[in-house]
Parts: structure tokens; sequence; C-alpha cells
């Protein structure tokens, strides 16, 4: 929502600057995205264009003699519409546009005193510009006096600040909404809105009918005007529409979109001899069309909310109700006479069609999020007055109005006590009190309590707790006391906490960024990367995604990684290390709600090299290895022993001789490697590693007790053998079935060299290995090689292996 200062002050008293007002906004009522000045220009002035000739020395430029109103300036022109007799926008030495300074100057021989400017020269975008002046300069009404303020004259001279709204702030959706939280700031007074016009005699129920036939529409109020004079908005309509971002059309049109973001209550205006004698609230027949004011045909659906007239039999759409109107009752320059729409419609059934349909606009927003129905019927009078002012309209007498008229105030009592409860401060209650009322509430003191009554805008208080919420940011968070909350427990964080915990520090400590990704994905992406499977799983889909990129939710965090690493590669960032800890989501049974399932990860990309790790500088860079170790320290930080393993069928979206599952006993909880060349190239990616961990599976880990081990008093003892091996044989299986021969006095064994020969066969390698032995008594040769046979009685048994001769 953008808010023009400007047009605050027509409805609030303020002595406050715009500045000023943004700052103490963020304070007191809603947060400030922005605020900044409408145009950042200055020294411009009204000219009036007296003689215009032709440049001699050039066959595009114009020698202008130019009115400013206390002198006349000669000024060279490029804009091929500038003529005599024109009201223009003189910028003069001096004078600061965007990204130009005006100067006196000699163009082509002629002296030129200033420049006469078109809207974009102001810095107005494109889209607001009307076409006739699009490609020239702009030019002014005959009512602009020689050497005013252009800005003041445009209704560009403004300061506007843009609100950063929650979702339950509807309220703020309108610029009166957005006066009475300025009155409650400062307590200066609202100023009254002009409403005054003229009824005929002819009256409106004599020239149309309305009729509801649907639960989804609240209220419905038609209002007729007639002999309208279809014709450009008055220049501080123009201006504000555009100031709110919305482009300016013609009159009829403006006044609607005007009184939209003055109420929050959004107008449709029909041309009436295009329209039947009867308008048809009704749902939308499954499959049924219409073509849209944007000249695109739309299929509809049960849920969405029509508009209908009496011209065909079933009725004929004329208006998406809610989102937008339909071509066949558009209101044109041969309009004369218009019906006007004020009308509340279901939240639901709007934020359905819109998204649907992607069709969101200033309307569909407020009806999204809710419109003041007791506000309706002030807002179509509105509108008729400006049309009588602004159109030559002659507004018939009286509306036709079918469904709730008004809903009445929520009414809460509560004492000063209750206020200390919550917010740990003394208020008194007359302070209270003149806070309600400042809020625009209807609040007095009876009998030591507060009885306040919340009007229908404030669609978003409903307990007594978000009044205290009001209480509060009026009063003044920064007056509020920081306490503790008081509690008989001890807080503690959850295993699950503490494994996210130390997993995050762990990896930022050792070199890693944390990025933080989007949970919806696009459909292609949704089965990429999904190794780790638990049971079958299902897409997890949105019903209205707002694109078609963000759809559905994620089953892996790795296609989002490669994305990101993707965006820095993009731009020369080649040496990349990052990681996310995030949930998955899938279905288990499409007709049980209660089999969505949410399971942690933990996930990881890395690319190119480690930085200068060595003593001598040498860069280190990233490979299999170095991802396997970065595993092993989160594993061991965790407590956790894992054992690594070779996919019998290597997925395809990694390489198939760099990468292998991580086991938790028989269950696959992770993965790592590299990327297979292929789908790397289909990310956009230069190869790269990738992890992912189910965090899920190690949160209920029972943690085992650390057991004090004596030192040994007498000396290790080291043994070596060299075996012959197949090719297909894992090392880590041989390394597990040495170590289990004798936990006690075996504590170490480790692959120190490996070796591949013909005499051996081309299917097998000699490995060597070095195996560690502890004991609490001295290591006799006798001990030693009883040790050494056991391990190779095994090794045979179990694998058919034995030493090198």
């Amino acid at each position: 929502m953008k808010v023009s200062y400007n047009w605050l002050k027509e409805l609030v008293n303020l002595n406050v600057s715009g500045e000023h007002l943004a700052k103490e906004m963020s304070l007191y009522s809603i947060e400030v995205e922005e605020d900044y000045k409408m145009v950042n220009a200055t020294n411009l002035v009204v000219g009036h264009v007296l003689t215009r000739c032709a440049h001699e020395n050039s066959d595009h430029l114009s020698v202008c003699e130019v009115d400013l109103g206390d002198h006349a300036d000669q000024i060279v022109c490029g804009a091929p519409n500038v003529a005599a007799g024109q009201k223009v926008i003189v910028a003069v030495p001096g004078a600061k546009l965007p990204g130009i300074e005006i100067k006196k100057s000699v163009i082509r021989g002629v002296e030129s005193n200033g420049m006469i400017c078109s809207l974009a020269e102001l810095g107005i975008e494109n889209k607001y510009i009307p076409e006739e002046f699009a490609h020239g300069i702009y030019v002014l009404g005959s009512d602009a006096i020689p050497g005013m303020s252009a800005l003041e004259y445009l209704g560009y001279d403004d300061y506007l600040i843009e609100l950063g709204l929650t979702p339950n702030r509807m309220d703020l959706l309108s610029m009166l909404g957005v006066a009475k939280d300025v009155n409650a700031m400062y307590r200066l007074g609202l100023k009254e809105l002009p409403c005054e016009f003229t009824e005929v005699e002819k009256e409106t129920k004599d020239v149309i009918d309305v009729e509801i036939n649907t639960e989804d529409c609240f209220s419905y109020y038609a209002r007729c005007v007639e002999d309208v004079v279809i014709k450009d908005s008055p220049a501080y309509i123009k201006a504000r529409l555009i100031a709110s971002g919305i482009r300016p059309i013609n009159n009829v049109v403006d006044i609607t979109n005007y009184v939209l973001m003055l109420f929050g209550q959004p107008l449709h205006a029909f041309d009436k001899d295009m329209l039947g004698s009867k308008i048809i609230v009704r749902n939308a027949c499954a499959g049924e069309v219409t073509t849209t004011l944007d000249d695109i045909e739309r299929k509809l659906e049960e849920n969405d909310i029509v508009i209908t007239d009496n011209t065909v039999e079933g009725g004929r759409v004329v208006c998406l109700g809610g989102v937008m109107g339909c071509s066949n009752t558009e209101v044109t320059l041969n309009t004369k006479n218009i019906i006007l729409e004020s009308a509340v419609f279901r939240p639901i059934n709007i934020r359905k069609t819109s998204s649907r349909l992607g069709l969101r606009s200033e309307s569909s927003v407020r009806f999204e999020r809710g419109v003041d129905l007791n506000n309706s019927l002030n807002a179509v009078n509105y509108a008729c007055y400006l049309l009588e002012k602004y159109a030559d309209a002659k507004v018939l007498k009286g509306y036709v109005h079918r469904g709730v008229s008004h809903i009445d105030d929520k009414e809460f009592n509560f004492d000063a006590k209750y206020v200390k409860d919550y917010l740990g401060v003394d208020i008194s209650l007359e302070e209270i009190n003149d806070i309600l009322n400042a809020l625009s509430f209807d609040s007095k003191i009876v009998n030591y309590e507060i009885r306040v009554l919340v009007p229908n805008r404030r669609l978003d208080i409903t307990i007594k707790e978000d009044l205290i919420e009001e209480i509060a940011r009026i009063y003044g968070y920064h007056k509020l006391n920081e306490t503790l909350p008081m509690m008989n427990t001890i807080g503690a964080l959850t295993s699950e906490q503490v494994i996210r915990r130390n997993t995050k520090n762990l990896f930022t400590t050792l070199g890693l960024d944390e990025v933080i990704t989007y949970s919806l994905v696009s459909p292609e992406y949704a089965n990429e990367c999904n190794i780790i499977k638990t049971e079958e799983q299902k897409d997890l889909a949105l019903i209205y995604p707002l694109s078609e990129d963000h759809s559905v939710l994620r089953r892996s965090l790795v296609p989002s990684l490669l994305n990101v690493a993707s965006y820095n590669q993009a731009r020369k960032i080649s040496d990349l290390a990052f990681f996310e800890i995030g949930k998955r989501y899938y279905y288990v049974d499409d007709l049980n709600p209660e089999s969505i399932r949410e399971e942690m990860l933990v996930s990881g990309y890395l690319n190119g090299k480690a930085g200068n790790t060595s003593w001598k500088g040498n860069p280190e860079v990233i490979d299999f290895y170095y991802v396997k170790g970065l595993l092993n320290e989160l594993f061991e930080s965790l407590k956790v022993s894992v054992r690594y393993k070779a996919f019998e069928t290597v997925p395809a979206e990694l390489h198939p001789y760099r990468s292998c599952g991580i086991y938790l006993g028989s269950k696959l909880i992770g993965y790592f490697g590299q990327l297979h060349p292929d789908y790397a190239k289909s990310h956009e990616v230069s190869g790269g590693y990738v992890f992912e961990v189910l965090l899920d599976a190690l949160f209920n880990i029972e943690e085992k007790p650390l057991m004090y081990t004596p030192i040994s008093k007498v000396p290790a003892v080291e043994r070596d053998l060299a075996l012959i091996i197949p090719k297909t044989q894992p090392l880590g299986e041989i390394i597990d079935a040495i170590k289990s021969t004798d936990k006690k006095m075996i504590t170490k064994v480790e692959i120190f060299d490996i070796f591949a020969d013909e005499k051996i066969g081309v299917d097998n390698y000699s490995v060597a290995f070095r195996i560690t032995l502890e004991a609490n008594e001295t290591l006799t040769e006798e001990i030693i090689s009883s040790k050494v046979s056991k391990i190779l009685k095994s090794l045979e048994y179990r694998f058919k292996i034995g030493l090198r001769g």
C-alpha cells in the first residue's frame, strides 16, 4: 500500500513532515518499507509557449519563446509535438532532474535557457503517461498559470510512504484507514470528507433490479447515474492514482479507482445501455465462458462468483465478481449512463478465482483480505459525488440493495489489571480509554472497566488480546518493560534442536556457508535426488500455486542447492561450499491427510577449491574424500556410527564411480558423491559434489555413555598384513571383519598400500593393512601370532581371501 502524504493531509490534521511521519509509523502503526519523493526534481515551472519556429541549423529542433511568468526566455526543444499556445513543463537553469542538471547552453549556435520536459524526464514510468504524450513533451491544461510550480499543478509535489502490510491489517488498504491510524498516533483530529450531491427525481429502482442467488455474496448495492461526459480526470486525481500505482484512464474509471484507494471498497461501473434491466449475482456454471476486460476468454468454475444480467436466458456474464469486469459492458468514450456496483463477496472465493486465473488486482487483494460491509454505501455515494462534480453526471434518486446492510460492532469489557497482566506496565483507565477513542473505537469507562465497541472495519480484532496489542502499539512498544515469563520448569533444547544446532555449528566452523531456499519447487525438480526413500512417496502439490515453478513441495534439498550453485557460477564464483538444513514433504496415502510426512534433512554442495589449507599455501581441491571427511566429522560429533557402502544401482544424478550411500545399520539415511556430468549440465553447474543426510533418522538414537579406559602401561604392537583381495570387494567390510575378531585388543586398522600386478590377477589387488594391538599386559609373540592367525582364519572363512605369497 502506497500512501500519498498530500492526500493524507486532506483526511487528518498533520503537523509533521512526510519523512518524520514515515519514521514514526514504523514505531506506532505498521512497518514502512520505503519512503521517497514522488518526483525527484527541482525548479520546474509552468511555461506558456508564445512562439515556435524551426531551428536554422537542424531539421528536428525548434526554437521557442516561452513565458515563465515574470519573464520570457528562449528555449531550444527537440520534441516533435511542441507548438505555440501550449502550457508546458519547463526546467529552468539550475533545475535538477533524475540523472541530469539543467544549465544555460548553446545548441547548434542558438542559445537555450532551460528545457521543456516530458513526463518521462521527470521520472514518471511510461505506463502512467498518456499515449498521445508518450514520445514528446507533456501539455498542461489551459488553467495552468505561467511561473507557478509545475509539480504543484500536476500534484507531483508529493511524498510517498510504502507500507509493508501484514495480511491481518486489511483496514490499512485504504487512505481513510491509514488516516485513522495516523490520527491515533498524533490525536490531532480527522477532517470531514465532503459528500454532497443532488439527486434527480428519477429513481434507481425504476432502472435496475438486483437479485442474489448465492451465499458467496454478502451485500450488493447498485446506483445509477446518467448523462456522464467521458473526459480526462482532474490533475490531482490522476496524480494520486499514479502515486498509488494505478494508471489513469478516464474520469469514470479513475473515480472508481480513486474511491477504491480512499475507502478500500472496490467499485465497478457498467455501461447501463449495454446492460439488461436486472442484475443477478450467482455462482458460475462449470465450463461457463466469458471474456474479461483484457480481451482474454476465461473458462469458469463453480466456485467463481459472476454478475449476470437478464438479456439472455440463464443470464449473460457481465462481470467476474471481485476480480474483473467483462468487455460486453465496458465503459467507453461513448458511454452515457452508468450503473455503479458496490458489493462484498466471500474472501476465499475471490482468492481461489484470482489465483487460478492469475488475475490479481487492487480490487481482488482487498476482497481476499476482507472488505468493510458497513462502508459500502458510503463508498458508492462518494463516487456519485465525484461523478456529478467531474463527469457532469445526473445522480438518480436512491439505490437498490440486496443482502446484509449492517454488521454490529464487537463489544469488549476489561479493566486496567487485565492490560497490566499482559503488558507488564501500569496504564491508567483514562489513558487506555483515550487510546481506544483515538483509534476511532467507541470507548468509555463504566464502573472501573473499559467498555469498547470495535467497528466492523477492524476485521482483525476478534478477541480481547487483539485489543491489548492495539493499546500496546499506540502506547509505545519502547515504553514496555523487558521481562522474562514466569515458569516452573527449566528450559532446555530438545534432542532434535541439539542435533540441528550442532550440525549447523559444525559445518559453519568447517568453512561452509548456510543457505535457505524455497520449499516449493517445480514438478520436474520434485523427484530429483530423492534417493533416501523409507516408504512409498507421492507428490504433495498445491491446489492453487502462484506459479508452476513453485507448485510442489520438495522431497530433496539438492535441486534447490544446485539452483544456488548455478546462480553463483554464472557470476564467476566457482569455489563454493554451502549447506542447508530443511524439510522434505510427501504423501503416503492420498486419501488420508494424516499420512503427510515432514522429515528434516541436511544437504550440501561443494565445488572447486577449499582454500589455502596447506602450510605451503597450495589450495586443497574438493574431492570425494574431502566430502567424506566432512561427513565423518558430522557423525563423530553426533556420536553416531555409520557405514559407507557403494550403491548396487547408482542413482542417475550421481557419478557411477564416485558416490556411495550412508547406512545406519541396514537403513539408508544418506548419500554423497560427485554429480553425474549429464545431470550437472542439465542444471547449468560445472560439476561438484553433493551430500544429503536424513537427520530424522538420528533424532531418536540413544546416546551411549562415554566409558573410561585406562591407558595401557605397555607399548602397543603393530602388525602388517598384505592380502590378495578381489577388486569388487568393499575394503570397509574387511576392516570391520578384522576389528570384530577382538574389539578390545585391536584398536586401529588402516590401509597404507594398494598394489596391482598381473602376477596376482587382473581382477585382484594387494592391499596392505596395518593393525594396532593394545592390552594391559605384555603382548608376547605367542599372543600376537594367535590374534593374527584368528584374523586370517576369519577372513578366509568370510571372504575367501588370504595373504599375498
